[in-house]
């Protein structure tokens, strides 16, 4: 069962107070589409007045339906794009994907050779502009802590330093050819086992800090990736995806990471309510997205500002990578 025990459930069914930010403006006319921000701060005033142009339905629609894609708008200009797995190269959920296949990152990373990966990903790049795909979910960067892990073989190393070299170089040669590559899986995501059942994971901030948070850490610093996928994994009682000081504090103010955060695939404690005002943008919802469109829409007759700025903020973090994407190359 992929359903969370009742001791997860109810570190999530607490009640927060509603929102004292003011409410955004919703459904403007400005006369702007997404090229006209093209280069522009992601605090430039004019963002204000693009982003007052959607509704509250296209806002939620576009967190909400985030797997695999990135919806579209075209009155406002908003290209849909098209994102896929996998750190071996590309792969599909659904059907095979004819695509080139490359070593592990395991046999990457023994290596030791910062080039090497810089051409992994590179070439994955010029495939990926080749076949119109603009996103990555790769590298994945979890540490090994044991032999046996379950998904050792799309993490790196034991070692948090050389998966985050690694993994630098091999997202700039991705990003070098104008798509996204979304780190993974931010964090602690080092157990397969349960881990889409609620998985609560304990460590003191010295561990996280040296060993799980590291990778990623010297991956924003060195490689500044346009994406980041959150994990599975509860951190003491939050899902990394509801978590804002991972991901606001920590990589957003700390490491200076500026891109935007999809969830991995979604499971019943994963809620679109709290992820999009705790800065995770998109739900890699594969099977129910409707339902946390239900979950958006039932929380912003509760919390229309806390929920109308979260989903705001999520929307342009989104479309503010976007135009870095080959799709807007002049």
């Amino acid at each position: 069962s992929h359903e969370a025990p009742q001791y997860v459930l109810d570190a999530f069914s607490k009640k927060t107070e509603a929102s004292t930010q003011e409410m955004p403006t919703i459904g403007a006319d400005n006369g702007l589409v997404l090229k006209d921000l093209k280069g522009l701060a992601f605090d430039d005033p004019k963002w204000d007045a693009f982003m007052d142009q959607f509704t509250m339905d296209e806002m939620i629609d576009y967190v909400a339906n985030g797997a695999y894609r990135t919806m579209a708008v075209d009155r406002l200009g908003v290209p849909k794009t098209l994102l896929m797995d996998g750190p071996a190269g590309f792969s599909y959920f659904f059907k095979p994907v004819e695509a080139a296949s490359f070593p592990s990152e395991i046999v990457i990373a023994a290596t030791w050779n910062n080039d090497l990966a810089y051409r992994m990903g590179e070439a994955v790049g010029k495939e990926a502009r080749a076949y119109g795909i603009q996103g990555w979910y790769a590298p994945g960067m979890n540490i090994h802590r044991t032999a046996q892990g379950g998904r050792n073989f799309e993490y790196f190393s034991e070692d948090p330093v050389l998966s985050g070299k690694i993994a630098a170089s091999m997202i700039n040669g991705a990003e070098d050819q104008g798509i996204i590559a979304f780190m993974k899986h931010f964090a602690m995501n080092d157990q397969e086992t349960n881990a889409r059942t609620g998985n609560l994971i304990w460590a003191n901030e010295q561990a996280m800090r040296e060993i799980y948070l590291k990778p990623f850490e010297i991956t924003v610093k060195d490689s500044s990736p346009l994406g980041a996928m959150s994990s599975f994994s509860i951190i003491g009682t939050k899902w990394a995806g509801a978590n804002s000081v991972l991901l606001n504090d920590v990589l957003r103010k700390e490491w200076g990471f500026d891109g935007f955060v999809s969830s991995d695939a979604v499971f019943g404690f994963m809620k679109a309510p709290a992820a999009v005002v705790a800065g995770n943008d998109l739900m890699l919802d594969i099977m129910t997205p409707s339902n946390n469109e239900k979950l958006l829409k039932e929380a912003y007759e509760k919390d229309s500002s806390g929920i109308a700025n979260g989903v705001r903020t999520s929307v342009q973090h989104v479309l503010y990578t976007i135009l870095q994407t080959y799709l807007f190359e002049s």
